[in-house]
């Protein structure tokens, strides 16, 4: 079984209420780092010590930075208690969506050849003068796909990962272990 562990969790929480970004913007600035330019990009961004959040005025709130599914209820509802010190209620119901993860991993092989990976698979990169890892897209189905950096040494990074927050260990779990049994096998020395 490979080993693994999410390093990066970006979700969005649709409360699917109002905010005026503006006001909050001139009120929260005092308090924490943000960053506000709406000519720029359409969101008003946080800078808390545990992640980041963007907050848009439609009631969209992006999350990104959180380390553990667990944590996800927790954040949501420190989002929900920080708005709420500057008059912005949320409503007690959510949707919650995971949008992309990202892992680091040791595969069951000391030894892979990714050079050869890079040549022989059509949707894998190796090009050792600009990264050390061979990138290799994994299609999960034709609209969604992940990533994996695969070192010489069996480490990787992987990217993209999409799912219910209910079942995404378990998701995860099953596509690294398949990457690994259908392709990462194949290159093991």
């Amino acid at each position: 079984m490979v080993k693994w562990q999410i390093t990066n969790i970006n979700t969005v929480v649709y409360f699917n209420v109002p905010i005026k970004l503006g006001p909050l913007a001139d009120k929260i600035c005092k308090d924490y780092v943000i960053s506000y330019h709406p000519k720029d990009f359409p969101g008003l961004v946080i800078y808390l010590d545990k992640f980041r959040i963007n907050i848009f005025r439609t009631g969209s709130i992006t999350i990104t930075g959180i380390k553990k599914v667990e944590d996800l209820t927790s954040s949501v509802d420190e989002v929900r208690n920080l708005l709420k010190k500057y008059n912005v209620n949320l409503p007690e119901k959510y949707k919650l969506e995971i949008v992309t993860s990202s892992i680091i991993g040791k595969f069951d092989y000391d030894k892979i050849d990714i050079e050869r990976m890079g040549i022989e698979l059509e949707n894998a990169i190796y090009d050792p003068e600009r990264f050390s890892a061979a990138i290799v897209y994994y299609n999960i189905s034709p609209n969604y796909k992940v990533s994996f950096n695969i070192f010489k040494n069996g480490t990787f990074v992987g990217a993209g990962f999409k799912s219910e927050p209910n079942i995404l260990i378990q998701h995860i779990d099953q596509i690294v272990n398949s990457f690994q049994e259908n392709i990462v096998k194949k290159y093991a020395k």
